[in-house]
């Protein structure tokens, strides 16, 4: 890869946001596990310490996770590794997606990538844009400067949000049903 200048690509970092949040529930267990040591509370407090563990060793070893997007492809630098996810000649279309989780976030964000092989197959490679400090429309105005407005596939980004979207509000239906199940019938 080329060396492009730096104010000539798109440049997203891994938001601080998981750290600091690790960082602050680690300092609250440790205090509540210092004034009243019970076993739930210091158990908290080596799982949340471990956490601050992980990633000092990451950002101290690796540096922040960043997404690269310039005039020749997509680049993702994730735990020391840079991977190349093509060239712009390879990607045939690109396009943004929610996906439902049901782990650390409700609903994530995540960056679709469909190459082409030999001309007749086809790869997947999917880059995860909730860690990263970055928007959707800015990601898609990056590739649409870079790549051409032709490979970013704007029917199958608006499928996928629609989809998630009827998903979350199913969701947040069924809460206030059960909610109010649970005030009606509670007397």
């Amino acid at each position: 890869m080329t060396k492009v200048p730096i104010n000539n690509r798109y440049i997203a970092k891994e938001s601080l946001t998981s750290p600091l949040l690790v960082t602050v529930m680690f300092g609250v267990s440790l205090y509540v596990s210092i004034y009243t040591p019970k076993f739930w509370c210091i158990f908290g407090a080596v799982f949340f310490g471990l956490g601050v563990a992980v990633y000092a060793y990451k950002y101290i070893r690796y540096g922040r996770t960043t997404l690269i997007i310039d005039s020749e492809g997509i680049t993702i630098k994730d735990w020391g590794k840079t991977k190349t996810y093509n060239w712009w000649w390879d990607i045939v279309s690109v396009y943004t997606s929610w996906n439902v989780s049901y782990f650390a976030r409700f609903v994530e964000r995540w960056l679709r990538i469909k190459t082409s092989v030999n001309g007749e197959q086809f790869e997947f490679h999917d880059i995860c844009l909730s860690d990263l400090y970055c928007r959707s429309k800015s990601v898609r105005k990056a590739i649409e400067k870079y790549a051409g407005p032709s490979r970013f596939d704007y029917e199958a980004s608006q499928e996928t949000k629609s989809y998630v979207s009827k998903i979350v509000l199913a969701s947040i239906v069924a809460v206030i049903v059960i909610f109010i199940c649970i005030t009606c019938f509670s007397e």
